[in-house]
């Protein structure tokens, strides 16, 4: 988990106590978080291996900035509705490699942001190309080198 139900009473204290005393029985801040994890990893997942091997603070705070515009079932503030369009920015930029969460290695306090996930850079050998200019078609017309 990126935050939690503790993290939440940390950064907005009895605003969290008022909207949980809201919410519908049905539902929970455990549920809220969970919603705002999904969102971030929605984004973070197609850059970075998931789940994270720590969380960076700034991630931490996103998401307690998402969870907490979840919980205005009605209307939110301005400043919620900022945080939260703010969070989402952040993360739109990750997703396209225009920003960095900075993920700190534990071992020996490196950061470890942009590992590649183990995506092959070229094609595999024996396999066909199937598209773009330069097909197989083509390719055999061409004079060869023997």
């Amino acid at each position: 988990m990126y935050a939690t139900e503790q993290d939440l009473y940390l950064r907005f204290g009895q605003e969290i106590e008022n909207l949980k005393s809201m919410l519908p029985e049905e539902s929970s801040i455990e549920e809220i978080l969970q919603d705002a994890i999904d969102e971030i990893n929605g984004h973070i997942g197609g850059r970075y291996s998931l789940p994270l091997p720590n969380v960076p603070t700034n991630l931490k705070r996103m998401a307690c900035d998402i969870a907490r515009y979840r919980l205005y079932f009605q209307k939110p503030s301005e400043e919620v509705r900022q945080r939260y369009e703010d969070a989402i920015y952040f993360l739109k930029r990750v997703a396209d490699n225009k920003a960095h969460l900075q993920i700190i290695s534990e071992t020996d306090q490196t950061i470890i942001d942009d590992q590649p996930k183990n995506a092959p850079a070229t094609m595999p050998i024996g396999t066909t190309y199937k598209g773009g200019m330069f097909n197989d078609a083509v390719l055999d017309m061409m004079p060869s080198i023997k």
